[in-house]
């Protein structure tokens, strides 16, 4: 493979004056040339201006192709490091590496991004030198470089950790560096495990993530969620998502613990931001075709390059087309999923991204009605349908969901830049919900009401925008970051039935039984806007080895909804209200008594989202407090990274459904999140890789909570103190092994995965127990190079012993199963 920039560093004895330097220079042979060590200030930025720098500093001179280094940027460079190490840290990201040439006297530095085709570096002035073939994309990344953190085909990370978040964290600077614990899912992690949904992509990657009962894409984060969601694209809010597709994602980043800072109001527990694929000026087209058990296919495309001679203006079209049935009986699955989007950066100092996306899916929904019988799961196939089939089948749920949004950048002074985001995303929905009333034990009758919503349609808008810079005040060196946000989500006059449906024995279950859908019409509006001001900046000094992060945030907040729930005009005169405002501060500490090692400890208060009774009466909103302390490592010259980490939260304020009135809300006090974590993710060496987590985490209620109902006048205790929360197993684990063939072999890859959790008490009653369960995974791919195409072969084999086991439940009726033995197999062209 031809290599398509060449950078060229010669010996120091051609381009400095110092004769003394450039003898001994002269003298030194390659790894000495690359292992002497300089200290590096260097702020992010355009690339070009980071290599000048490194040129400058080290005394070697860089030479290359300004086509190829227009569209990256570094996120900066600071303390001591070799000039390999430099290098490696500058070109991070980029899809760009180097190698040392074998000369002792002078360094060979190689810029390549696979392209299949060489660009001349005469055309620029850069003086071509012969081709260096360095495997840069199609073999696993070789030579000085970071090993195992080099960009594969399509920018597809061709390791499992990552060196930063500036999407999530909105400040440019190494996690070793951050006081926050981040947990990243690569794309590559998502193609080894043929991970199509968010869910899937979090649960076995990232510690502290669990699945949830919401219907939506609401995942728990160190034991908390909320129901409206948690989730982020591109670093704005997705306000009530369901079922996200993962072909257009480069990656998942898992924000831990209160994120007021970045984005306001949210969970204590963590935000989850999802970041997008980015066109590349490199074309590259792929597609591929998966085929899974209970008759599901999914057909996915890739397509990108530069629509303009100089590179200036790019695009990137991903999409998805996916039908399937389900181990659940009834439940069909159909979406389709477009996402184009176009980058345009005519100088290295602005860039603007434009991204479109269109989903169409409808889908037999399934409610996760299972009850409980005594003290555990009621005995049943984990396939059996508890909701209407009548209902349901002539009713599928359907969705219509359309997003615009934009990201620009403009480096208007060097180390300072703007940076400003909108989003724009338009969700029509029909929908049937059942939910369960009650059961009775003894004779298996559980009884079910529905939730009917002929059409709706959410709106939201979301924007911000960032002021970044970098400056020094004697031997302390500042990153600051200044910014305001702003988010709308508003739902029109809603009507949607609430009939009560016939009951059904969950061991002998009928299905088919007619029911009538549109009864008991209720009317529903409600809103949310929020806007924010916030200020950070990080100091560094000790010779860059002390980092402390201080920042804070200051929240306005509305939530609106109608009381009246008989009629339209009875549900637009009585919308009203609620305000609040809060301060959100935060303080953190790095200390780096090694290059490879951070010690670090943060201390962090949030503001969540208002809570409402269904019947439209306000509540108080939500807060969080944490303390966490922890290390990160890079072992293995940087092929791995750990991260252990301690956590305390308390959360108030925290909602819970009125046993006496399912239409209900109350607030059961305060609960606590308390435990350990321990991700370990990367390259060990040039064969094998491994993803390994591991979650110890008590969540609890600290503060109860009681229920008087007037009517019976029998008082029932919601949450008692010291209560488990459902569905929060205090020990759970990952590991994921991948080995990469050498040899007569190269091309094969095998892996294995292994989910350990333990057992958790289903409700705040702690009335019964979700059992632990074990599940094996498995994967074997191959790929190989046919003319211009690279074709990969994969199957995958989820829960391979057919365990029956219980993700998490939420009271004694809503218990989520698991999926039994899953086949996923997948061909893949790439070229």
């Amino acid at each position: 493979m031809s290599a398509t920039a060449i950078v060229t560093a010669m010996s120091a004895l051609a381009f400095t004056s110092n004769a003394d330097r450039a003898e001994a220079h002269a003298q030194m042979s390659q790894r000495e040339i690359a292992d002497i060590v300089r200290t590096y200030d260097l702020p992010a930025g355009p690339i070009s201006t980071a290599l000048n720098s490194v040129a400058d500093a080290s005394g070697v001179r860089i030479v290359y192709d300004s086509r190829l280094t227009r569209s990256h940027r570094t996120a900066g460079l600071s303390g001591p490091h070799s000039l390999a190490e430099a290098l490696s840290e500058v070109l991070s990201g980029t899809g760009l590496s180097f190698e040392l040439s074998p000369n002792g006297k002078s360094v060979l530095i190689v810029l390549a991004q696979a392209t299949g085709t060489r660009t001349d570096a005469n055309e620029s002035g850069a003086t071509p030198l012969p081709v260096i073939d360095i495997g840069a994309e199609t073999d696993r990344p070789q030579g000085t470089g970071r090993p195992g953190l080099g960009q594969g085909p399509g920018d597809r990370r061709t390791g499992y950790s990552a060196e930063s978040a500036p999407t999530t964290l909105k400040f440019d600077a190494p996690l070793m560096k951050t006081p926050i614990s981040v947990g990243v899912v690569t794309r590559q992690a998502m193609d080894d495990q043929q991970a199509i949904s968010v869910g899937d992509a979090l649960f076995t990657n990232v510690s502290g993530v669990t699945p949830s009962t919401a219907q939506l894409d609401v995942f728990k984060v160190r034991g908390f969620f909320n129901v409206l969601g948690n989730m982020y694209k591109n670093g704005l809010m997705e306000y009530r998502v369901r079922n996200l597709d993962t072909s257009n994602l480069q990656s998942i980043e898992v924000l831990k613990g209160p994120a007021a800072m970045e984005f306001g109001r949210g969970e204590p527990g963590g935000v989850i931001d999802l970041v997008v694929k980015r066109p590349l000026a490199t074309p590259y087209y792929s597609i591929q075709e998966q085929v899974t058990s209970y008759s599901g296919t999914r057909t996915t495309i890739d397509a990108t390059g530069p629509l303009t001679e100089d590179k200036s203006l790019l695009y990137r079209v991903n999409g998805t087309f996916f039908r399937t049935d389900s181990y659940r009986n009834f439940v069909t699955d159909r979406n389709f999923f477009v996402a184009p989007t176009i980058s345009y950066h005519p100088v290295e100092q602005f860039r603007i991204n434009v991204d479109f996306e269109y989903q169409n899916r409808t889908w037999v929904d399934d409610y996760f009605i299972l009850p409980a019988v005594g003290g555990a799961p009621a005995n049943i196939p984990v396939g059996r349908y508890l909701s209407s089939a009548s209902l349901m089948t002539s009713m599928p749920d359907h969705l219509e969901r359309t997003r615009i949004a934009y990201d620009m950048s403009y480096e208007f002074l060097p180390g300072w830049s703007l940076t400003n985001r909108l989003s724009y995303t338009s969700m029509a929905t029909r929908n049937v919900n059942i939910a369960p009333l009650g059961f009775d034990q003894a004779t298996g009758l559980l009884s079910r009401y529905a939730f009917v919503v002929p059409g709706t349609t959410d709106r939201t808008f979301a924007t911000n925008l960032d002021l970044k810079g970098k400056f020094e005040t004697g031997p302390v060196s500042h990153s600051i970051l200044l910014g305001l946000d702003a988010l709308k989500n508003y739902m029109p006059i809603n009507l949607q039935y609430q009939p009560i449906l016939s009951t059904i024995n969950i061991y002998a279950p009928n299905s088919w039984q007619i029911e009538n859908p549109y009864s008991n019409p209720v009317y529903s509006k409600a809103g949310q806007k929020w806007t924010g001001i916030y200020g950070q900046d990080m100091l560094s000094f000790f010779d860059d080895t002390v980092h402390v992060l201080l920042g804070g945030r200051f929240d306005w907040a509305e939530t609106s909804t109608n009381k009246n729930l008989k009629s339209a005009v009875g549900a637009e005169a009585s919308y009203v209200s609620t305000y609040n405002t809060a301060f959100s501060p935060r303080v953190g500490l790095v200390y780096q008594p090694q290059p490879w090692l951070s010690l670090y400890g943060n201390f962090t208060q949030s503001f969540g989202v208002a809570n409402s009774t269904r019947v439209g009466i306000p509540l108080a909103p939500q807060k969080g407090e944490m303390y966490e302390g922890g290390l990160k490592a890079e072992l293995l010259d940087k092929r791995l990274t750990l991260t252990m980490s301690y956590f305390d939260i308390f959360k108030t304020n925290v909602p819970y459904t009125d046993p006496t009135n399912a239409n209900n809300t109350l607030l059961i006090g305060k609960a606590r999140s308390q435990g350990f974590e321990f991700d370990l993710k990367g390259r060990i060496d040039d064969n094998w890789s491994v993803i390994a987590n591991y979650t110890h985490d008590d969540v609890r209620t600290v503060e109860g909570a009681s229920s008087y109902n007037p009517l019976t006048l029998i008082t029932t205790q919601l949450a008692i103190a010291g209560a488990k929360l459902p569905g929060s197993p205090r020990n759970y684990g990952n590991l994921w092994v991948k080995y990469e063939a050498d040899g007569a072999l190269r091309g094969l890859s095998l892996g294995g995965g292994l989910t350990v959790v333990e057992s958790a008490l289903g409700d705040n009653a702690n009335s019964f127990v979700l059992p632990g369960y074990t599940l094996v995974n498995g994967m074997i791919a191959y790929s190989t190079k046919i003319s211009d195409y690279t074709v990969t072969g994969q199957l995958n084999v989820k829960n391979i012993g057919n365990t029956t086991y219980y993700q998490t439940a939420a009271d004694r009726y809503t218990i989520l199963t698991g999926a039994p033995r899953t086949f996923m197999g997948s061909l893949r062209v790439e070229f």
